[in-house]
């Protein structure tokens, strides 16, 4: 991008640290910034036990199986993995890895801690490369809240910094060590571990594996839990030179002087979900105008179902008094009822193992629900909670035997339709909840293009002029469904999901055509 029309500037509050305002309106579509990675290193993989990274590549390989870097011992996938030379892979830290050369088949995730190469790959960077240790060293660390005794403190001085200085740092040469590592100490690997934690953006990569990328600009990105922005990464680059590079894109309007923002939680979690997981991870209270709507703008994600004076409900709805106090207490809307924060947190608790647990078996129709009727008697019907199983459900709704009666058919097009709602609500751009809302448009096309062609309760069929409407709507539906997945085809769920939408849509065309159906 030319340097002279950068669309945004770099501004610093008290409250904020850094963060960008844009220089001119933005739009839907704009590309306002693209770098390269500082640096970047693999993650460990979903089922460790079964597959690990590649070193060189991160291509899954078998755990017990494999070759393994003839200098190191690491698992790869080649011996002649062409990352096993390259400085941004695994070139330069199997100087360092080689100082425990010996391999084990046994306790791999254990002995072989992917979460450890990229601190290891950052501090390597004050002799590869200083300017972009430089810039590592320039990103906020929130080491203030990352003291001895804490959550965070601990698990990275088990896991990371005493990993390293125990197995490979302590075991070195004197001249190896001055050479890759003049300066490293626990509390330098503490510092790297802390601005990892802080500004890392995960790389899902086609094959499934995942890495964590530091980018020196896309870290100045500020939080909102209505993000106009969206991220992409280039994993299949035409120039190698080009690999991980992150595109930040514009996904709603942007006026001069607004701010540029990011999501750095879920978008389908409630307020308090939310808001603590930024605290716990990234050190501060979102303010945002979701955040500080009671009703996360209308959608009713959190509220509870009112039950009134012990004697009978009400029929109002409770919400948070002040949803940016962690202790506020819950009042209703028609009621004097209150209710403390902490008895709400421990019922949405304990509904939301119930919700997981339910999941985790697969949910089958009657188990989704039976969950679901005895939830509704206590949550709003747009409630986080309600709209995981709802969102499964659709999916089985129409498609599994005994649930493709018309009135099945009727009730997935009007749960498709609400959890919609909610999701263009809380995502206009389709930053974070793309895969959603192409399942749910698509579910919605397969309930209508699949009533526009059932036989009726008196066995008669829908004449074409019935079936127009439906056919229709079907169409747009399908087609929003491919559009909303333009930015997620080169993760593997994306273009899976790509795929089966894509057949749908054939399937769909050669009807019309048959049919003569002309939309």
């Amino acid at each position: 991008m030319d340097n002279g029309n950068i669309p945004y500037e770099v501004h610093s509050s008290e409250e904020l640290g850094r963060f960008l305002i844009a220089t001119r309106d933005l739009f839907p579509g704009d590309v306002i910034l693209t770098e390269s990675p500082i640096v970047f290193g693999p993650k460990a993989m979903p089922n460790p036990e079964a597959n690990i990274p590649c070193v060189g590549c991160y291509k899954p390989i078998f755990t017990d199986i494999g070759e393994r870097c003839s200098r190191c011992g690491w698992p790869v996938c080649s011996g002649n993995c062409q990352g096993l030379t390259d400085h941004r892979h695994h070139g330069i830290e199997c100087q360092i890895l080689s100082s425990r050369p010996e391999c084990v088949l046994n306790n791999m995730t254990d002995y072989y801690r992917h979460d450890a190469l990229l601190p290891l790959r950052c501090v390597l960077l004050q002799k590869v490369d200083p300017e972009k240790w430089n810039q590592v060293l320039d990103m906020q660390s929130h080491m203030e809240s990352r003291l001895p005794g804490s959550e965070a403190y601990e698990e990275a001085n088990e896991f990371i910094v005493e990993y390293l200085i125990k197995h490979f740092i302590d075991k070195l040469d004197k001249e190896v060590k001055l050479k890759y590592l003049p300066e490293v100490s626990k509390e330098l690997l503490h510092k790297i571990c802390g601005i990892i934690d802080t500004n890392a953006l995960e790389i899902r990569l086609p094959d499934g594996s995942e890495l964590n990328g530091l980018y020196a600009k896309t870290s100045i990105l500020e939080h909102s839990c209505i993000p106009n922005t969206k991220h992409t990464f280039n994993v299949k680059p035409k120039n190698i030179n080009d690999l991980y590079n992150i595109s930040v894109k514009i996904v709603v309007p942007i006026d001069k002087g607004d701010h540029i923002a990011t999501m750095y939680s879920h978008a389908l979690w409630g307020t308090q979900a939310r808001r603590q997981h930024l605290k716990d991870t990234k050190y501060f209270s979102c303010k945002c105008t979701r955040c500080s709507d009671p009703t996360e703008l209308g959608t009713y994600l959190s509220a509870m179902k009112c039950m009134g004076d012990g004697i009978e409900p009400c029929g109002g709805i409770h919400l948070p008094e002040d949803p940016l106090e962690d202790e506020t207490d819950w009042t209703c809307s028609k009621c004097k009822v209150r209710v403390a924060n902490s008895q709400v947190n421990a019922i949405v608790g304990q509904m939301s193992e119930d919700v997981d647990n339910v999941l985790m078996m697969g949910g089958a129709v009657p188990m989704l629900e039976k969950i679901l009727c005895r939830l509704s008697m206590f949550l709003h019907s747009n409630h986080y909670h309600l709209y995981s199983i709802q969102h499964s459900l659709v999916q089985l709704y129409g498609r599994q035997p005994g649930y493709t009666t018309e009135d099945y058919l009727d009730k997935k097009i009007k749960i498709c339709n609400d959890l919609i709602f909610i999701t263009k609500t809380l995502d206009p751009g389709n930053a974070r909840l793309s895969l959603y809302n192409a399942v749910l448009h698509h579910e919605l096309h397969s309930a209508l293009f699949f009533k526009s062609k059932k036989v009726k309760s008196d066995r008669s069929v829908n004449t074409p002029s019935e079936m127009l409407p439906l056919l229709t709507e079907a169409k747009v539906a399908i087609e929003t469904a491919i559009i909303v997945l333009n930015d997620d085809l080169d993760e593997v769920s994306g273009k899976q999901l790509h795929t089966v939408i894509s057949e749908s849509k054939k399937d769909f065309d050669r009807f019309c055509k048959e049919k003569n159906v002309v939309l």
